[in-house]
């Protein structure tokens, strides 16, 4: 089993979920620019795949993420593309959030 350890402090800023909709009952996104207040910031890691895509481990206690919300470093910032929780039985210490993300803005070869 590989580890991941963390080396760096990720800040989450979540969407509010559900999205209001509109009278057709379509969800309506926050308007693009309008970053949510902090939920808090605590330490992650994060790996660039080959494809250009990210992979960020979280602390659980980011919990619940969904496609849309943000995650920085201070340096970089990502969007999440999907977010799943991991839970190591007997372990509590070894459970985090598998992200795979985008980088904001994406680099540029």
């Amino acid at each position: 089993m590989a580890v991941l350890l963390p080396d760096r402090l990720l800040t989450a800023y979540v969407l509010s979920h559900p999205w209001t909709r509109d009278k057709l009952g379509a969800p309506v996104p926050p308007p693009p620019g309008v970053r949510p207040a902090p939920r808090g910031t605590w330490p992650g890691a994060a790996a660039e795949q080959i494809d250009g895509s990210w992979t960020l481990r979280a602390d659980p206690a980011a919990w619940p993420l969904k496609a849309g919300d943000v995650l920085t470093d201070g340096v970089r910032s990502w969007t999440v593309a999907t977010a799943l929780l991991k839970k190591v039985p007997g372990y509590g210490a070894a459970d985090y959030i598998a992200v795979t993300a985008t980088l904001n803005p994406p680099e540029v070869p």
